[in-house]
């Protein structure tokens, strides 16, 4: 019994310290593959890139928006109103009979017209053209052109008419006072450089509308007038 127990007590010295050491082997060896991997995968990063939706299908995280120049194209054209500029006008405008003026307090005919009016200038955002290159898109917009000039009836009025004591009062001096009107309010307006305002104006709400889409990077082109661009009949 005695010749056990010391064998016994032996084989419990000699095995004190295996199981601790093959312990710290274990977390060694587990904190050297964590390490490995890790260098692993940074290296593997630095050399391939993961497309986002498959890092979003893995993980679980929010799934990338892809915006396509078809889209935002789609997208453009319906903000043609927006990108309208008005211009108001009022002014005093004065039509008569062309006479002598020794013949005039005879048979002249003069009215004096308080005109009221609008000059209307835009982009027609469905000939804008959208294209991307490089993760770049650049949105060329057309040429402003105007879009209408009228008076507004309702504000506008005689204010006085003066016909000579032979004279009939001319039917079209009345039509003359306001087409000299609304084309003083176009030549005002183009002076002014509504197409300018225009055309800011669309850079501003364009670039509003196409970041919030969640584009990143993109360029706005802006075209000249055309000189040569015919007129709306209202304008002329």
């Amino acid at each position: 019994m005695a010749t056990e127990r010391v064998e016994k007590g032996v084989v419990e010295r000699k095995t004190f310290w295996f199981r601790p050491f093959c312990l710290a082997v274990l977390v060694l060896l587990l904190l050297n593959t964590i390490v490995v991997g890790v260098i692993v995968v940074l290296l593997v990063r630095q050399i391939v890139t993961i497309p986002p939706g498959i890092l979003s299908a893995l993980t679980g995280g929010p799934a990338p928006t892809t915006v396509q120049a078809t889209t935002v194209l789609d997208r453009i054209e319906a903000l043609s109103e927006l990108v309208t500029t008005r211009y108001n006008y009022s002014s005093l405008v004065t039509s008569n009979r062309e006479l002598p003026h020794i013949l005039g307090g005879l048979y002249g005919d003069k009215l004096i017209m308080v005109a009221v009016g609008h000059v209307n200038a835009g982009i027609d955002m469905h000939k804008a053209n959208v294209t991307e290159n490089s993760g770049t898109m650049t949105i060329t917009l057309p040429p402003p052109e105007l879009q209408d000039c009228f008076l507004d009836e309702k504000n506008s009025y005689v204010v006085s008419r003066e016909t000579g004591v032979f004279a009939r009062p001319a039917p079209n001096l009345d039509v003359e006072a306001r087409r000299f009107a609304v084309g003083q309010f176009r030549d005002n307006a183009l002076n002014a450089d509504i197409y300018g305002e225009v055309q800011r104006n669309a850079q501003t709400v364009i670039g509003t509308f196409v970041t919030d889409l969640g584009v990143k990077k993109f360029n706005i082109v802006t075209t000249p007038p055309d000189p040569n661009a015919p007129l709306p009949d209202s304008c002329k």
